[in-house]
């Protein structure tokens, strides 16, 4: 028998040992207390706030989603299972736009 669950749990185990980068065409910038990302040829974009903005540059310097996730937990007043739910939502969204990949 398929076990949805069990599938969620081995995603999420390899999924936090990935490690990610923006995309080589696209535009980071702070703007005031946001970021955003620009895949120029297309126009996607996305928009961050300052956790946002800290969680890619930390996957930019070359963390997995886990250290990530721990680095976030260490800087920032939230809870561990939200910072990777938030974590794993926002890669996603931004590799559905190109604007990250996974190396």
């Amino acid at each position: 028998m398929y076990n949805n669950s069990t599938a969620h749990n081995k995603r999420r185990c390899i999924m936090n040992t990935s490690i990610y980068k923006l995309a080589d065409n696209v535009l980071f910038q702070k703007v005031a207390d946001e970021t955003v990302i620009l895949e120029p040829a297309t126009g996607e974009y996305f928009t961050l706030d300052p956790v946002g903005t800290f969680m890619i540059e930390t996957l930019q310097s070359g963390y997995s989603i886990s250290q990530t996730v721990l680095a976030v937990n260490d800087n920032y007043d939230t809870k561990g299972a939200d910072i990777e739910t938030d974590l794993t939502n926002l890669v996603g969204e931004m590799q559905q736009k190109g604007l990250l990949i996974e190396i």
